[in-house]
């Protein structure tokens, strides 16, 4: 039994399906189902109702399943070239050795040059998918040729135009198919179907602009040298006539369409407006009314077809249901700039490799739903399959069984470099004490893939319809981490603070900045230990560091500067005034005393000598014991006491006694002297009974006597 198909050809305004055969060297058409749209489910030959055009669909499925007996489950069809996109590309293969060139050499050739420019494309198609494409020229061994098959040779070469619709105009078209019960078997576009069908090979040589207006779009197909170069499309067809008709007669969009087909063949046209007045207009008058419809239409579609050309054809052919809108292709031949006998209507029965067993094929709208029919018995269009991706379904071309893993993650967009492949984690270096330390990050997970179900060897490995991918993103590596105790081993110290014994951990300085042994090391970090300071200890315990403060004083001392801290608390380390940032030892003795000042005295800052020998006196008979001594201290000019308190920038001269005498002037140091008591009188100092002066020398045992006489 000869092998059957079935074809659909879903337009804006009408969905015709075909039912053929193959029998000897003809396509033998066994049945035919047209129907219209019941609303106006597409744009442009853009489907934007899908259940509508769903319930058109199953309605020709059912009557030709009814009239034929059996089920129809896969199908051929087309889309329009709505937003369309061509590419070409260059593809060679050698093949080894001189072989015979059979036809799955070519179709493999030619997937191989589409799939090239899918790859090529970056993600610029990943929205699109391909919906068809023809051979530019063929080369063998260098040699340009207009087939490769049956012949023999080393190296081949193609060069293809490829074509490629936004994934909604598809996916749209798939909804239909499938909840309509049906499996595309074959995919290609509307003017590629056209073109096979009604410009055979052998007219190819000639420059032909091929242009099917369907109802929504004009699809445009450019032929010469033997092979098609060039698609395109534009989005106004034979619907403008009708919306021109509807604004012109005040008419709804299905009398319009009504109006339209009946100008060929009617005189007068009667009708009602859109206040349901009954209305009557002659053919001529109408006609003439839409003259600007008509032109703008052909003038739009000669624009394109001429830029695409790159200037006028040898010969334009016209397909499609518009095709026949009167004085179009007059006005085509005007817009192409080309004589009227070089634009014409070719019809069904010029197809010679077609038996229409029906009679129902015979006007230029159904050349595309023959071409839809014709390579689909042929197998000339594409074909996708299914597959689903972390549970998404997705539609890829079918290169003849040849996706594999790889392709179907990129096409399916869950996949980018990083997350094929994981990055390592970066590592983290510190300089410790002067030497340098390297912490490594983590390598990461690899991705993951299953294939239903199972995990797979290779992304090379293939992919059928139906299968299930899994993919698990790799995991990226850890940056290089590590805490400041696990870099430098605390130094423990112990002390005796406030006669208590404490130890603790010295500091570490990250960057010049303490921080805990918690604290994360930041990459580059220069990290150095450093001896405790009491103000280390004083944390430790507890203290609060902005309680205490510490002022600074300018002296100097014998015309040498000296800067002084003064606290507002007592610090001595080892019975030693001190200072915060005084350096701590193993066994120190530190005393703090939080609400005592810390003042400084002259003895405090200058080198004292030894204790001084003391002599025993006596001064009216008192007993006094007087010491030698050796420093005489003076500030900004007056001689001082060395418990005398510094002041901010107190300029201190200290002078050293080389001789060890005690002088009578000194005494005045020991005793309460009271010079207002002799007022009026001679004052008389005797030592050791003999007159004396404030400079007498004085001995131990030394007698003074202070006498008060009366003035003669």
């Amino acid at each position: 039994m000869a092998r059957e198909i079935f074809a659909l050809d879903i337009g804006t305004r009408k969905v015709m399906g075909i039912v053929a055969r193959q029998q000897d060297e003809h396509v033998e058409i066994v049945d035919v189902e047209v129907r219209e749209h019941a609303a106006r489910p597409m744009f442009d030959g853009q489907i934007h109702s899908i259940e509508e055009v769903v319930k058109t669909v199953v309605k020709i499925k059912e009557s030709l399943e009814s009239r034929l007996g059996r089920k129809l489950r896969q199908v051929g069809v087309a889309v329009a070239g709505r937003n369309l996109a061509a590419h070409k590309s260059k593809v060679s293969k050698e093949l080894g050795t001189e072989q015979e060139i059979t036809p799955a050499i070519v179709r493999d050739l030619e997937l191989e040059a589409i799939e090239a420019i899918v790859s090529n494309s970056g993600n610029k198609l990943s929205e699109f998918y391909c919906v068809g494409y023809s051979p530019v020229y063929y080369e063998l061994d260098n040699n340009r040729i207009s087939s490769l098959r049956g012949h023999r040779g080393k190296m081949i070469c193609v060069e293809v135009i490829a074509t490629f619709l936004p994934r909604v105009v598809l996916d749209s078209m798939f909804a239909v198919l499938e909840k309509a019960g049906l499996e595309a078997i074959n995919m290609t576009l509307e003017p590629i179907a056209a073109l096979n069908a009604i410009v055979p090979p052998e007219m190819r040589s000639l420059n032909i602009v091929l242009i099917d207006i369907g109802a929504g779009t004009s699809d445009l197909a450019l032929t010469k040298g033997g092979f098609v170069f060039a698609y395109g499309m534009v989005p106004e067809a034979g619907d403008e006539i009708t919306e021109y008709i509807s604004k012109v007669l005040l008419v709804d969009f299905s009398s319009a369409e009504r109006i339209k087909r009946s100008l060929d063949h009617d005189v007068m046209v009667a009708y009602e407006d859109i206040w349901g007045k009954p209305q009557r207009i002659d053919i001529f008058t109408l006609k003439k009314n839409l003259l600007p419809a008509v032109n703008k239409l052909a003038a739009s579609i000669a624009q394109a077809g001429l830029a695409l050309n790159e200037g006028p054809p040898e010969a334009v052919v016209v397909v499609g249901g518009a095709s026949q809108t009167f004085d179009l292709v007059q006005e085509l031949a005007k817009g192409f700039g080309i004589a009227p006998h070089k634009v014409g209507v070719r019809l069904p029965h010029m197809i010679k490799s077609v038996h229409d067993l029906t009679g129902k094929l015979k006007g230029p709208e159904t050349i595309t739903p023959i071409g839809i029919t014709l390579m689909t018995m042929q197998s000339l269009g594409l074909r996708f399959i299914n597959v689903t991706v972390n549970g998404r379904p997705l539609r890829m071309l079918d290169f003849q069984q040849k996706k594999d893993i790889m392709a179907v993650l990129t096409a399916s967009g869950v996949i980018v470099n990083k997350k094929l492949f994981p990055r390592p984690g970066l590592s983290l270096t510190a300089e410790v004490n002067g030497e340098l330390r390297i912490f490594k990050g983590s390598l990461g997970g690899s991705a993951t893939v299953s294939l239903n179900g199972n995990p797979v060897n290779s992304l090379a490995d293939q992919v059928e319809d139906g299968d299930s991918l899994t993919f698990v993103e790799a995991v990226d590596g850890v940056d290089g981490c590590v805490r400041l105790q696990e870099v430098v081993a605390p130094q423990a110290v112990s002390v005796i603070f406030n006669r208590q014994q404490v130890k603790f951990n010295a500091p570490v300085l990250v960057n010049g900045i303490r921080r805990a042994a918690e604290a994360m090391v930041p990459d580059r970090a220069v990290i150095e230990t450093i001896g405790p300071r009491v103000r280390d200890l004083l944390e430790f315990q507890g203290i609060g560091m902005d309680n205490l403060s510490e002022r600074q004083i300018l002296v100097n001392v014998n015309e040498a500067p000296r800067i002084l801290t003064q606290q507002n608390f007592t610090l001595r380390l080892n019975g030693q005034l001190t200072g915060l940032d005084a350096e701590l030892k193993e066994n120190d003795f530190l005393e703090f005393v939080a609400d005592t000042p810390t003042y400084y005295r002259i003895k405090d800052i200058i080198d004292l000598p030894k204790m001084h020998d003391t002599i025993h006196v006596t001064v009216d008979g008192k007993d006094i014991d007087m010491a030698f001594e050796a420093v005489q201290a003076f500030m900004n000019g007056q001689q001082v006491k060395l418990d005398e308190f510094l002041i901010d920038g107190a300029d201190i001269k200290v002078y050293y006694v080389k001789k060890r005498q005690i002088l009578l002037s000194d005494i005045f140091k020991y005793i309460d002297f009271d010079p207002y008591k002799g007022f009026g009188k001679k004052i008389r100092i005797l030592v050791n009974d003999s007159p004396a002066g404030f400079v007498t020398p004085l001995t131990e045992g030394a007698r003074v006597q202070i006498l008060f006489e009366d003035r003669v």
